[in-house]
């Protein structure tokens, strides 16, 4: 069992930890302050999934940010340059994080107001069986309100607004989920385990970095494979190693919108990874990978090392969503500009 580190405000698990050839491939997931995902994203050797704002309902987003909301653990005193000055005077820092969570509060009824009110909270949260949950979430939103004098600032809408739009609101008082995978660490934790990153850059380099020394990798033959959230119970029940590599697909994009603590089938797991490859969705088969094998084409490692192949480049038109949608979807996508359209088919596979 991979333990969980816990270094600032971040944690990291080893998902999966694999060895070829020298090449050490590793999955790990990832908690992190919310508005540090952009300086994560820059490395471009990851693969990743994570979190998404477009698949969690609002309801249980403003439950979290009030439960445990990201609050930085210092405040740097302004100066000009990249980086704070020393950290702020103790009762500086005590208004500083009472202000941050009045910003916190404001977003809290913000995201509630665009989402529909206590009535659209209720109504998700009896359909989700946590009606009692919802009460309590919409208890506290009214103390807000009344705390701040908010009641005649937000306006009603008779319909709510997509949680892709609502929870966006939410996100800088949010912790994010991210299922990464890499054979390429050195320059992502010289950058952010360096004195020079942010504090919480800094915490998620270090989580990851300690979580992976405290990994032993496993030394794959040809023929196996490198399945992320794959259990044992799963290869007892299910031999076929491209259906447990689908699987596994599966399991890490379910990463945008739950845990993985609860039990899902391989069934599931197949079944929605299908319907992401469909829709061009090619991300969350980056993960599962395997020994790269005599006839492979070149450049099937995408963004590892030269011995791996990625389950990505195994499959059809993988890198040409062009090929996986309608030209009339594509129009429509383009807002009906023919021209447009075939501007984008111009250029090369």
């Amino acid at each position: 069992m991979f333990k969980r580190i816990v270094e600032g405000l971040a944690s990291a698990q080893v998902t999966c930890d694999s060895e070829y050839r020298g090449s050490r491939l590793v999955t790990v997931e990832v908690e992190f302050p919310r508005p540090y995902l952009a300086e994560f994203n820059t490395h471009t050797r990851f693969s990743r999934n994570s979190a998404s704002s477009r698949a969690i309902p609002v309801w249980k987003r403003i439950f979290t940010v009030l439960d445990r909301p990201y609050i930085p653990n210092s405040f740097g005193m302004n100066k000009s340059g990249m980086q704070a000055g020393g950290d702020l005077s103790k009762t500086d820092q005590e208004n500083a994080i009472k202000n941050w969570l009045v910003g916190r509060d404001i977003a809290v009824v913000q995201a509630s107001s665009l989402s529909g009110g206590y009535e659209e909270i209720l109504g998700a949260a009896k359909k989700a069986g946590r009606l009692e949950e919802g009460e309590h979430l919409c208890t506290a939103i009214n103390e807000i309100i009344d705390r701040y004098g908010l009641r005649h600032h937000f306006f009603e809408q008779g319909q709510g607004a997509h949680k892709q739009h609502a929870n966006r609101v939410l996100e800088p008082y949010s912790f994010h989920t991210v299922v990464v995978t890499a054979t390429h660490w050195r320059n992502f934790f010289g950058l952010r385990a360096s004195n020079k990153a942010q504090p919480e850059a800094q915490d998620f380099g270090i989580a990851i970095a300690k979580a992976m020394m405290g990994s032993i990798p496993r030394e794959l033959s040809t023929g196996e494979w490198h399945l992320p959230y794959i259990r044992q119970e799963d290869r007892d029940e299910v031999s076929d190693q491209l259906i447990l590599a689908k699987a596994s697909a599966g399991k890490c994009a379910r990463t945008s919108y739950l845990t993985h603590d609860g039990i899902r089938s391989v069934d599931k797991d197949v079944e929605l990874a299908e319907g992401l490859q469909r829709n061009g969705h090619m991300s969350p088969f980056q993960h599962p990978a395997r020994p790269r094998e005599k006839g492979d084409q070149e450049g099937s490692q995408g963004n590892y090392s030269p011995v791996w192949t990625q389950y990505r480049k195994l499959l059809p038109d993988e890198g040409d969503f062009t090929k996986l949608v309608s030209r009339e979807d594509l129009l429509q996508g383009c807002r009906g500009d023919e021209a447009l359209l075939e501007f984008i088919l111009s250029f090369p596979e």
